[in-house]
């Protein structure tokens, strides 16, 4: 097992908030962890792509949704971005709904491969803190109501620099 990497001043300690339901279009894609990033990169580009062509608009920064985690396997997950109620739905990307309800929330600032290291922080903190996930065990991995990275910078800013919010449902 590799150490934990130091994120000392690069993230801000987790805290707990309420989010409302927000409205998204995503595309759903299996990736495995060798293919997330190049591939997670590509396909949240082409649902940016997308929606510029569309004329549509982001309501919020994009994201990664973790659906289902299998570490070692075919992780499912969704790549998107929020917009508002009634945004139309263009070919290729389809209508969904961030969960309303209280999530552990973070910041981090910093080159996105931290962000394997930050989660490993975050399951181990949520725990001692009494915290536990909305997620269910399946036979494909772990299902989460929602398990989000929001980035709010993108290719024009190096990624050393790019500051993503880790957002992750609680149980109510």
């Amino acid at each position: 097992m590799m150490p934990l990497r130091d994120l000392r001043g690069r993230l801000t300690l987790p805290r707990i908030a309420a989010f409302p339901a927000q409205p998204v279009l995503i595309r759903r894609a299996d990736v495995t962890m060798a293919t997330l990033d190049s591939e997670g990169a590509a396909i949240l580009g082409e649902v940016l792509a997308t929606l510029s062509r569309h004329g549509l608009t982001e309501t919020g920064p994009a994201f990664f949704r973790y659906d289902v985690i299998d570490m070692e396997g075919i992780m499912q997950m969704s790549f998107g971005a929020q917009v508002a109620p009634g945004t139309p739905i263009p070919p290729g990307l389809e209508a969904d709904t961030l969960p309303a309800g209280r999530y552990i929330t973070l910041t981090h600032h910093g080159h996105p491969d931290e962000l394997y290291d930050v989660m490993v922080m975050l399951n181990l903190w949520a725990p001692a803190r009494g915290h536990v996930w909305d997620m269910q065990p399946t036979p494909e991995g772990e299902r989460f109501a929602a398990r989000l990275e929001f980035y709010h910078d993108g290719p024009p800013t190096p990624p050393d620099d790019w500051t993503t919010e880790v957002r992750v449902r609680l149980k109510d």
